[in-house]
């Protein structure tokens, strides 16, 4: 089987090759390659747009072929038929539904199978944006920055509903798409009743199954916070819980995973801040957080997989989220969770047994399950062991490899009738 995925961002194989700085933006996609790089019955390509790049590349990895085409050009000119034809695939897995690129392959290509993988539906996200922030304060600090760029208050938004339009073209284009919660099921069909969806979990990077949390190695009062770098995060909230707390416990930490937006350290960022990044600063300043709040910086894998095992809660305090890698990556490595009521965290998270789930503009009730995690142990360790169960059987890595490549083989046959 001749397997094609197309990605948004460059693989971290392929950027360290070229010299490009990456992140783990699509971590899932390269710990399932990872697997499928190594089997026998099937050839694994990848391709990804590159703004810097002039024409198609062809790089071979560790059994993997990568393709590089001009991000900028391939409206003008149709790279995928130059991929196609060099690669053969029987099935295209296209990730993302947000992309021009992806929009493309499947409006020029409809003679191939292909496979869309929901990752954030953001004709939904873009409602949840402001995560709650009054209309007033949103003013108050709008920046030049927020001004100019395409991820201030406003502008954030509009750049959520412009993609949003690809979003729907592609799903109201498309046949097949595979997704990972009863929210990203829902929101897809509502715009196109006709689309068959194939369940399929995120599968997530080897060292957080070599963890497990354990409450007499922890760092007592300490929460970890994944980013927070745009009000969808809901970050802001879980300032007001905090504040409401560190009489309570003085030891109270807060731990940041992602770059430090307070202080940035480009020059532009530091001229220009983001509106977002003020209003925090204000936020901080009022409830007298500063000693509570730690940026943690990047973090690889083994770094964060570690971090889970060292802290007392992990919250996921998003306004909106699909099934989160974070809050899969917190269970397996068993750390109590606390997530909001929102999108597909209620499919990973069963309220009372493998953490609390709260409405994500109550910052009282984030502080009241915080109470209860840090004043019992019993409770916390409960969470920890049922958690770590079942997101372990969840996102098993060889049961995960098989429903993939079950759903590819079923597509193949369906197409081939």
């Amino acid at each position: 089987m001749r397997i094609l995925w197309t990605v948004n961002v460059l693989m971290p194989g392929v950027a360290k090759i070229l010299g490009i700085t990456t992140e783990h933006a699509i971590s899932w996609v390269d710990a399932m390659s990872s697997r499928l790089r190594f089997r026998n019955d099937t050839k694994l390509a990848i391709a990804c747009p590159l703004d810097t790049c002039s024409e198609v590349k062809e790089i071979e990895i560790d059994n993997i072929t990568y393709y590089i085409f001009p991000k900028g050009d391939c409206e003008r000119i149709d790279y995928w038929s130059e991929i196609i034809k060099k690669f053969q695939p029987d099935i295209v897995h296209a990730y993302g539904t947000e992309s021009k690129h992806n929009y493309l392959l499947l409006k020029n290509h409809p003679e191939i199978p292909i496979l869309v993988s929901l990752q954030g539906i953001l004709t939904e996200y873009q409602h949840h944006y402001y995560a709650g922030i009054d209309f007033t304060m949103m003013l108050r600090f709008t920046t030049l920055g927020d001004i100019l760029s395409s991820s201030g208050f406003f502008n954030g938004r509009n750049s959520f509903i412009k993609q949003s339009v690809f979003e729907k073209k592609i799903l109201k284009m498309a046949n097949r798409v595979e997704g990972r919660s009863t929210w990203d099921r829902v929101s897809a069909k509502n715009i196109n009743p006709q689309l068959k969806y194939y369940y399929c979990p995120r599968l997530i990077r080897e060292p957080f199954y070599n963890e497990e949390w354990d409450i007499n190695t922890i760092e007592r009062y300490s929460i970890l916070v994944h980013q927070g770098n745009y009000p969808i995060k809901g970050l802001h909230f879980v300032f007001e819980a905090i504040a409401k707390m560190k009489k309570q416990y003085p030891k109270l930490k807060l731990y940041i995973a992602g770059n430090d937006i307070l202080h940035p350290k480009r020059v532009i960022r530091k001229l220009l801040p983001s509106g977002y990044a003020q209003y925090l600063k204000y936020l901080i300043k009022t409830y007298e957080l500063n000693d509570i709040i730690e940026y943690t910086g990047f973090l690889s894998a083994e770094q964060l997989a570690k971090k889970l095992t060292k802290i007392h809660a992990l919250v996921i305090p998003s306004s909106i989220e699909n099934a989160p890698n974070s809050l899969a990556e917190g269970e397996i490595v068993g750390t109590p969770t606390i997530a909001t009521y929102v999108g597909g965290n209620m499919d990973m998270l069963e309220h009372k047994k493998d953490g609390f789930l709260y409405c994500y503009n109550e910052p009282n009730m984030l502080a009241e399950y915080l109470t209860q995690i840090f004043e019992s142990d019993e409770l916390a360790q409960s969470f920890s062991l049922h958690a770590r169960k079942t997101a372990r059987c969840r996102h098993n890595p060889e049961t995960l490899e098989k429903t993939l490549i079950s759903i590819y083989n079923t597509i193949i046959t369906e197409v081939k009738r």
